[in-house]
């Protein structure tokens, strides 16, 4: 069985902007914006978001409010999903942040007619114990929803690249396998720290 890396503290290191007890957010691989586009990870090694205990949730609203307030002070409005165990590329909980002034909403409804609109991140955790499999997904308006079905891998990511005309950025392997595009998503990436890093020191 191939090693969880966002359990690989020291592969995550050099990216991670900021860190909370329970948490560390990084840019992700495979950039869809031009910057900004990032994870947010449980430190230990939970399988999706709704998993979480109530007291890791406080502390993630915390984090997640903090972390996607530096993002859109630098990079504008954004929107956030979670592939809830199905589709992920790594099994590992994380929350993508990306700024965009997409909303994906339209298209996510057209493909799934059976969602629910949630109240608070909380709610996560109910949806996990009774159905185990989510698509979570958060439009510009902080306005959150989840979708009952199963998924491709990276889906919510190909539709978004695909919603902002940026569709080859959509399946982060394919996208890093050139290698010109890969020393585009570096730079990237080393540029969102830079920016991000000193808004979320302490």
């Amino acid at each position: 069985m191939k090693p969880c890396v966002f359990c690989d503290k020291e592969k995550s290191a050099e990216r991670t902007f900021y860190e909370s007890e329970n948490f560390f957010a990084m840019p992700t691989i495979g950039r869809i914006s031009d910057g900004g586009h990032s994870l947010i990870v449980p430190k230990y090694h939970a399988p999706c978001l709704g998993e979480m205990s109530p007291e890791l949730f406080i502390e993630f609203t915390k984090v997640k409010r903090e972390v996607q307030g530096a993002v859109e002070k630098e990079y504008g409005k954004s929107i956030s999903f979670e592939h809830g165990i199905i589709g992920q590329s790594v099994p590992h909980a994380h929350l993508q942040i990306l700024p965009s002034n997409t909303d994906i909403f339209s298209t996510l409804q057209h493909k799934y007619p059976f969602y629910k609109q949630l109240d608070s991140l909380e709610q996560l955790r109910e949806i996990y114990e009774n159905r185990r499999v989510y698509l979570y997904y958060e439009n510009q308006q902080r306005e959150m929803f989840v979708f009952y079905m199963d998924a491709i891998p990276q889906y919510l990511r190909l539709v978004a690249a695909q919603e902002m005309g940026r569709t080859p950025r959509g399946d982060w392997r394919a996208w890093r396998s050139d290698p010109d595009c890969a020393k585009i998503d570096d730079l990237l990436m080393e540029q969102t720290v830079e920016r991000l890093g000193p808004l979320l020191k302490k």
